[in-house]
């Protein structure tokens, strides 16, 4: 887990899915809103798993890459929007899709 001053509020959750810059991946969607401080919240929706052990373990690995990626991101506000797909990538792989998805912005 990333700690929490670093984590995004369901409140802010809105304005981030009407933002217009929008990035995707194999297995995931970011979208960036402008913001003072780089700050991070994964989305796993019942459409990717119905049984809610399947997301949170997606959570803690997304949660997981991202903290080494953390200190390199711009001052956005990001909001990674995982796909049916991010059930299988692990490990390097998944640190990797991050890595160059978060480029792209």
């Amino acid at each position: 887990m990333i700690s929490k001053n670093r984590r995004i509020p369901r409140l802010l959750f809105k304005p981030l899915l009407e933002s217009k810059r929008y990035f995707n991946s194999q297995n995931f969607s970011l979208r960036v809103a402008q913001g003072k401080v780089a700050k991070v919240a994964v989305s796993v929706s019942k459409k990717v798993s119905k049984r809610a052990v399947v997301r949170n373990r997606i959570r803690r690995r997304t949660y997981s890459a991202i903290r080494k990626l953390l200190p390199n991101l711009s001052n956005n506000l990001f909001l990674l929007i995982a796909k049916p797909r991010a059930e299988n990538v692990r490990g390097e792989k998944l640190k990797n899709e991050l890595a160059e998805l978060f480029k792209k912005v």
